[in-house]
């Protein structure tokens, strides 16, 4: 039996696990305020968003509760990354009128 490094070690119930596996979360499921909230968390953590849009996007799976306030997680800043790749390539997203 391999025993599990420390980089893929997630503590069980912790507030940082990953969401449980379901449908996943695309862009356009997610309200324009929480797009800009979640574009806003993966600049950097000194950007303050509402605690209800912060509740929903950690159910959500899309960010996680830090010691200093919410964070995003792997699967949140994976989804950003593809909006701001689409829009680079000129598919057209909504993401230019939101930004802030």
């Amino acid at each position: 039996m391999r025993r599990r490094s420390k980089v893929d070690r997630v503590p069980m119930g912790s507030e940082g696990a990953p969401a449980p596996l379901g449908t996943p979360i695309g862009w356009d499921d997610l309200s324009s305020e929480e797009k800009t909230a979640l574009k806003r968390i993966n600049r950097g953590p000194d950007h303050v968003i509402s605690q209800s849009v912060g509740e929903r996007l950690i159910a959500l799976g899309l960010a996680v509760e830090r010691p200093h306030g919410i964070g995003i997680s792997r699967q949140g800043r994976e989804l950003v990354i593809a909006v701001l790749l689409r829009a680079r390539e000129g598919s057209g997203t909504e993401l230019d009128d939101s930004q802030s």
